[in-house]
């Protein structure tokens, strides 16, 4: 009988630890890393220096592959109002302050160049897919990095959550 319960308790125990650790693995998954935003964002670049009203538009619905995991393209144009994004197209984020007091669409404004990818960090609540695939914002606080650059009339950009 105590060989059966040590078994038992053997694989219950092999069996959480594993289902713990995919479920990690999943989590760890469902979050964009640094290489794939860059990658995402010189693909979106690509797409608004060729035709700019299809990629804004692609990048307003996610399509296209510009929503996947918690990453999306945005770009806004030269007054700081988003003329692409998956829920603040049309928003002036000119005055927009992080909660660590960052004026990111100045910043991105001011500091974008054409043949330079920058950098800017700030803390932001987490973006997370719904299961319709669209971003909803979690109550979540945690430092952003956002790359973005100059492309034609507008800065484009895109953040992900380094962990």
């Amino acid at each position: 009988m105590n060989k059966i319960i040590r078994k038992t308790t053997l694989i219950l125990t092999f069996f959480t630890a594993t289902s713990c650790s995919l479920f990690a693995n999943e989590l760890a998954n469902s979050y964009g890393s640094e290489k794939e935003a860059k990658q995402m964002l010189e693909r979106a670049i690509r797409i608004v220096d060729s035709n700019p009203t299809v990629a804004f538009a692609m990048m307003n619905v996610g399509q296209g592959g510009f929503h996947v995991k918690d990453l999306y393209p945005f770009c806004f144009d030269k007054k700081g109002v988003m003329v692409a994004h998956p829920t603040l197209a049309g928003t002036d984020m000119s005055n927009f302050v992080s909660s660590d007091g960052v004026k990111v669409a100045q910043v991105m404004l001011r500091k974008a160049e054409k043949n330079k990818l920058s950098k800017i960090s700030y803390y932001l609540n987490r973006t997370i897919s719904s299961s319709d695939g669209l971003p909803i914002i979690s109550k979540k606080e945690s430092k952003k990095t956002s790359f973005y650059k100059k492309v034609g009339n507008y800065t484009c950009a895109i953040g992900f959550h380094p962990s």
